[in-house]
């Protein structure tokens, strides 16, 4: 008998610790509540903000690309005028959001734990569509000037040497002339001219280089002279190599994975099509990959209905990754909701609560 009325002083003192508070999954409220002081929320959840970053590459053709192995012995050149696109990065954010599949409504009659549910801030961003698609430019490339407004002269003078008869002071004599007459240049004659400006840039840099002038230029000075001079020479020599220029496009999906984590698409690429907005071929698709570095210690099923007490979610560390065929790319450990365990909190009846730490409040 003594031992039943110590338990029960027990039970009694726990009751004054902790606030009265009943729990209800949303859809499963009865009719007639006792409590005037009420929330709802939900469970935490982590989405992930996925960036993906990709160039288009534009690769133009040059201008005397028929003679670059001929005047230079280029061989790695453009041949053709194409466009694709390389997938440079993709980068992976948790953020924590509302699980909608975990709703619920919290009651208390206790007046410290009901100012703390009315002084609740509402979560800025609650969800987000998963597959959300946005899309800006970081980069707009254009054609290098010189490539662009490149325009050699298609015409040049050439001058004829013949002999010429005239009559001086009676006397029939023959004396030279010249004739200059207009001609039109060939295409490789141009592409010569371009060839030789190449060499003509090389040849001064070396001398530069080697001091064989007879001025004594200053560091700083050589240094402006040479950067032109390189700058020449790549200009002359991108009339034979063809240039590539790229527009860099960036890529926001939003990703909210299931509770049990399993493995989803988040996006198809492909080198001549690029980012693929809708569904895609399987060699094209790149999917992130979960695996929970601990497994939970027990399920909501496992919860009574109602809980006297809070229902929230911890967080736990799971392995990203991002597969696309045989190749895989770890994001490393990030913490989600979606690992963790589901579990009560019971707050104190004589401190102020946050109920923002146990869910996210709409």
């Amino acid at each position: 008998m003594k031992r039943i009325v110590t338990l029960l002083v027990i039970n009694l003192l726990v009751l004054s610790v902790f606030a009265q508070v009943q729990v209800y999954p949303l859809n499963n409220i009865p009719e007639k509540v006792k409590y005037t002081g009420s929330v709802t929320y939900a469970l935490p959840t982590t989405t992930l903000k996925v960036t993906v970053s990709v160039s288009k590459v534009q690769d133009v053709r040059g201008y005397f690309a028929d003679y670059a192995e001929s005047l230079l012995g280029l061989t790695n050149i453009i041949h053709q005028n194409r466009t694709h696109y390389i997938l440079n990065s993709v980068e992976v954010e948790p953020l924590t959001t509302a699980d909608m599949t975990n709703i619920y409504r919290a009651f208390t009659s206790n007046t410290v734990i009901a100012e703390s549910m009315n002084a609740a801030t509402l979560a800025p961003k609650c969800t987000y569509p998963d597959g959300y698609l946005m899309t800006y430019q970081t980069h707009t490339a254009s054609l290098p000037e010189f490539f662009k407004n490149y325009a050699d002269i298609s015409y040049t003078q050439q001058q004829e040497t013949f002999v010429d008869t005239k009559i001086i002071d009676g006397v029939v004599t023959q004396v030279p002339a010249n004739h200059t007459k207009t001609v039109s240049k060939s295409f490789e004659n141009k592409a010569r001219e371009a060839a030789d400006a190449i060499m003509k840039s090389r040849k001064d840099q070396y001398n530069l280089v080697a001091g064989e002038q007879e001025t004594p230029y200053t560091g700083e000075a050589l240094a402006i002279m040479l950067s032109e001079l390189k700058n020449w020479e790549s200009n002359y020599m991108s009339l034979f190599t063809g240039v590539s220029i790229a527009d860099t496009i960036q890529y926001v999906f939003y990703f909210t994975p299931n509770n049990k984590l399993d493995q989803m698409t988040a996006f198809y690429f492909n080198e001549n099509k690029g980012l693929i907005p809708t569904d895609g071929t399987a060699t094209d698709a790149y999917t992130l990959n979960f695996t929970p570095r601990y497994k939970k210690l027990f399920e909501v099923t496992e919860l009574y209905i109602p809980e006297s007490g809070f229902i929230t979610r911890n967080m736990q560390p799971v392995c990203v990754s991002l597969s696309h065929n045989k190749m895989v790319h770890d994001f490393g450990v990030l913490n989600m909701y979606q690992a963790g365990s589901i579990f009560v909190v019971k707050p104190s009846a004589k401190e102020p609560f946050d109920i923002n730490q146990v869910g996210v409040v709409f």
